[in-house]
């Protein structure tokens, strides 16, 4: 299957999607104890101009269609507000066993194979370019991650590459923030992934879920507030954009809107919300991207 095969190229570092249902999930209550994925499999899809249509459309069925079939993998999938024109894919991993449970049983249903072939055809002719990225939950430099997924309807995601060597210094001065956001009882919620392969070495992504595109605009206003400014001092500010000169080799901001045609999700999640459950796809629309 297109999307598990992103999970069996990365199967020699030793991890494994959940399969009964995706760790995303287990923060549905909204509640901080409950674990956050400890492995990411990001799959990216760079869709061609002029395909963005076509290829919401194909996904939504694609999804609709592996629902039906019972497919025991799920995903979370979002789309582009700010950044290249791309979707993500975002599946969670936990053990070796786990995936190569699930692999088997996938490889012996010759029918949900056949069905992803069909759909991954169609997307193909809408790509310009996908790739794989599998990452690691950093939780010392993650705050507050425990937020309740099915509430939210946006991802900011700060994609950080450090340079070689410098990964240390960049973890510490990360965990020196998180302590200031601690002290300030900051309003905030990201959690950090490390990139084990996928995309250059030192590569770290900041995911920060939001309610809505305004909790943008009340970040800066928050971290220029005496509360915080008070705890960091001048002297952090400044140790702050030290490290940043000194270790960070690049960064770029992407924005996203989350998905609900385009996701597979299990039935508890779908269920949270109505937000999940949107109309099928027409039968229309369907048969034309059969053509």
């Amino acid at each position: 299957m297109r999307r598990l095969a992103a999970v069996v190229v990365c199967s020699c570092l030793g991890l494994a999607v959940v399969s009964s249902a995706p760790a995303f999930a287990q923060n549905a209550s909204g509640t901080s104890e409950a674990p956050l994925p400890k492995i990411l499999g990001i799959y990216r899809e760079e869709v061609r101009p002029g395909k963005t249509g076509a290829h919401a459309a194909n996904e939504a069925a694609w999804a609709a269609a592996l629902t039906k079939g019972q497919a025991p993998n799920h995903w979370l999938a979002m789309t582009s507000v700010a950044g290249p024109t791309e979707a993500w894919f975002l599946a969670a991993f936990d053990s070796w066993d786990a995936l190569q449970k699930e692999q088997d049983a996938l490889a012996e249903n010759a029918a949900m194979t056949a069905e992803d072939d069909r759909f991954n055809a169609l997307d193909g002719e809408l790509l310009s370019r996908t790739s794989r990225t599998i990452a690691s939950y950093r939780p010392a430099i993650s705050y507050q991650p425990g937020v309740s997924l099915p509430t939210m309807r946006y991802m900011t995601i700060d994609v950080v590459r450090v340079k070689p060597g410098k990964v240390r210094e960049f973890l510490d001065a990360w965990g020196t923030t998180v302590e200031a956001h601690k002290t300030a009882k900051m309003d905030e919620h990201w959690a950090v992934y490390q990139v084990n392969a996928g995309q250059p070495d030192g590569t770290f992504l900041f995911i920060y879920p939001m309610k809505s595109l305004e909790e943008i605009d009340k970040s800066g206003a928050m971290h220029a507030d005496a509360a915080y400014r008070d705890v960091v001092g001048e002297g952090g500010r400044m140790r702050m954009n030290e490290m940043i000169a000194a270790c960070v080799d690049s960064s770029q901001r992407l924005v996203f809107a989350l998905n609900p045609k385009m996701s597979l999700l299990d039935k508890q999640w779908a269920e949270t919300d109505s937000f999940w459950t949107p109309k099928p796809i027409p039968a229309s629309a369907t048969v034309a991207k059969k053509k």
